[in-house]
């Protein structure tokens, strides 16, 4: 995300309002956020640092910045204040969201005083990403925050039609409309990188995060996606199919083999012998060419001789006896005879 452009109330110098919205998005993991903090950074050498920063989930941030008291975020979390935007704000804001930008409200000491827009670029692979997901036979819809008409710009572009768009959601809202898919039976998988996400993460029957989002997105999903491209979701779904059909095949072939043979061996026309053998056939037939479990198909008369397994020895036998040492000659006397040690 880009921050494009500022428009102020009257009076009310740009550099001022991005020194105090930037202060206070600097601390916040959002990517809105980060597009504020990065573009009052670019224009600003430092930020003062903020005090009693709080998040509100799905509206802003708020805090105190050299003294003022500072929202940032949607119109709603400056009705809570009851703030209202002045009329040349309010045409800015409806200019900005008709052009497909998002509207982020600057108001402080009580008065909406700014309105900075916000576009993100769609990727490129993104409408493949969409494409690919629906090959695999899924629906997807598009659950965000933002505004109607930047949230239908996007879906356009993508190719997801306007009747599987739900905007201007708050966090527990993403909530309720999984829950609502999962009551109508479907199961639901969620894509999320930001703190909005994560309680949606968790609710999903498959939650999966984007490596590139916030840590809260990537702690509540199940799986994390390193690369910030949609398609690795499509990618993750397919391979989770493979491996799932492939479990299903050694289990059906398992069981298979247990069935047909377990009668034969009860009646003694099966010898247990060959079942021996034959028994990890059926487990790793889907992998033999992988990991060479199966049986070997190198012919024994191959003219290569195999080495000798080595003899073990009979733990039954008795162990041999050492050799007696030798009795070392005792030296003999000028008269024949033998010396005795001294002493004796």
């Amino acid at each position: 995300m880009t921050l494009l452009a500022v428009r102020t109330a009257e009076g009310v110098p740009e550099a001022e309002a991005l020194r105090l919205a930037g202060a206070l998005e600097h601390a916040s993991e959002h990517p809105i956020a980060r597009a504020v903090a990065d573009g009052a950074l670019a224009k600003l050498d430092t930020l003062p640092v903020p005090e009693d920063f709080a998040n509100v989930p799905g509206l802003g941030v708020q805090g105190v910045v050299d003294g003022h008291a500072v929202l940032v975020g949607r119109e709603r979390l400056l009705a809570e204040w009851a703030i209202t935007l002045p009329a040349e704000l309010e045409r800015a804001k409806a200019a900005a969201e008709a052009a497909g930008r998002t509207a982020v409200v600057v108001a402080w000491d009580g008065e909406a005083r700014a309105v900075l827009e916000v576009a993100d670029a769609v990727k490129d692979t993104s409408a493949e990403a969409i494409g690919r997901l629906r090959a695999l036979g899924l629906r997807p819809v598009l659950l965000t925050g933002d505004n109607r008409a930047v949230a239908e710009a996007v879906a356009r572009e993508v190719g997801i039609p306007a009747e599987d768009v739900i905007a201007e959601v708050l966090p527990q809202d993403k909530v309720d409309v999984i829950e609502r898919l999962q009551a109508e039976g479907r199961s639901v998988a969620m894509v999320g990188d930001g703190v909005n996400d994560a309680a949606a993460l968790a609710r999903a029957d498959l939650g999966l995060a984007m490596g590139t989002g916030t840590d809260a997105a990537i702690e509540a999903g199940d799986l994390t996606l390193v690369r910030g491209d949609l398609r690795a979701a499509a990618d993750a779904i397919r391979l989770a199919r493979r491996t799932l059909g492939t479990i299903k095949s050694n289990l059906f072939w398992a069981f298979a083999y247990n069935v047909a043979a377990l009668p034969l061996a009860a009646a003694g026309l099966l010898n247990p012998m060959i079942a021996g053998r034959r028994w990890p056939s059926p487990r790793c037939s889907s992998s033999a060419t992988r990991c060479g479990c199966g049986p070997s198909t190198r012919p024994e008369g191959n003219g290569v001789p195999r080495p000798a397994a080595p003899s073990l020895p009979d733990p039954g036998a008795a162990a041999p006896r050492p050799p007696l040492r030798p009795e070392r000659p005792r030296p003999q006397t000028p008269d024949g005879l033998a010396s005795q040690p001294s002493g004796v």
